[in-house]
């Protein structure tokens, strides 16, 4: 047998405070703002100096906790997949300004994805976008939103874990047809955002949640292997064969948009909040991402070496990058 190599991960662990455009109200300017942002970044005992990792995984949290809540599974998975974890804070959590809403939650996901791929350098085919809960929604939209308008082109991946078709149909099921019409816009449709999103996609969900439901995951999935079927019957004028084993395939014709992967990962009698999330979390999105090739992992069928973040003087590099422009943000061209 060969000698086993054991590595011990070292955790750079920083606050950023990230600057962010939101809303300013009705026929008022954006206002800036600063949202405070976990960031643990991976090293290991032999290469102290610099904080190196194969990819970085953009994790946006459920609606019950904080970045504070969120750290110890933000270092599972910084050592799980060998990367580092950016967890940024929705405005009104925690120790964040202002409100939150679909628009500014966007608008800090927004400015998280612009802080890894401006500032520290983090190509796009090596981030992750991870969203839990209500953060599936904005993770979806983002993934959209990427590889629609963005040059670089989508992320690596997208997983949503515990995910919603829509807040409006949630509602909808929660509180009938009638008031969900009256009280609840159409906000983060992501059975629409995944027919956009141009990446491989991993659908985590507990088949006891009592809270969002599995059928939620399943009409996304179900939605996944319609897409793979119409766009072969298309293309070829021949019935298309749905992968068995769970995984959709779809194709996007248009706008440039290119071809992913839709799979459901159940976890066996778990509710919302209990389940194992190493086991049921961490291990399978490690599996996915090396199964599809994703390329923080691999390329061309090839391991790819870690990268190195350059971290000196953070926080005033990141004060001097500023918010960005207000005709980057999602909420910019809203009517």
């Amino acid at each position: 047998m060969g000698e086993l190599q054991v590595r011990d991960v070292i955790y750079k662990t920083v606050m950023v405070r990230l600057p962010v455009l939101v809303p300013g109200g009705l026929c008022a300017p954006p206002k800036r703002i600063e949202c405070p942002c976990l960031a643990v970044f991976r090293a290991d005992a032999k290469h102290l100096k610099r904080c190196k990792g194969k990819g970085c995984v953009i994790y946006l949290h459920g609606n019950g906790t904080d970045i504070g809540g969120a750290s110890e599974e933000a270092k599972t998975l910084a050592r799980e997949l060998d990367c580092h974890v950016l967890v940024p804070e929705y405005p009104g959590y925690g120790l964040a300004e202002g409100e939150s809403n679909e628009d500014t939650v966007d608008a800090v996901t927004h400015a998280c994805i612009r802080f890894a791929v401006e500032l520290l350098r983090v190509p796009h085919d090596r981030l992750v976008l991870y969203g839990r809960s209500v953060g599936t929604g904005p993770a979806a939209a983002a993934a959209a939103r990427m590889t629609l308008s963005s040059p670089l082109g989508p992320p690596a991946a997208l997983v949503l874990h515990s995910p919603y078709t829509s807040i409006y149909e949630y509602a909808k099921e929660k509180a009938g047809g009638l008031l969900s019409y009256l009280l609840v816009s159409e906000r983060w449709p992501t059975r629409k955002n995944l027919t956009q999103t141009g990446c491989p996609v991993l659908l985590i969900h507990g088949d006891r949640d009592e809270v969002i439901p599995f059928r939620h995951s399943a009409k996304l999935r179900k939605d996944a292997a319609k897409r793979s079927t119409s766009a072969n019957t298309r293309k070829d004028n021949v019935k298309s064969k749905v992968n068995k084993a769970g995984d959709g395939k779809f194709r996007h014709d248009t706008r440039g948009a290119s071809a992913g992967v839709v799979q459901l990962h159940v976890q066996k009698g778990a509710s919302h909040n209990v389940f194992d999330f190493y086991g049921d979390v961490a291990d399978p999105i490690a599996s996915f991402l090396k199964r599809h090739e994703c390329a923080p992992w691999h390329k061309g069928g090839e391991p790819r070496e870690a990268m190195d973040l350059d971290l000196r003087h953070l926080d005033a590099r990141v004060a001097e990058f500023g918010p960005g422009d207000m005709e980057e943000y999602p909420f910019a061209n809203m009517s």
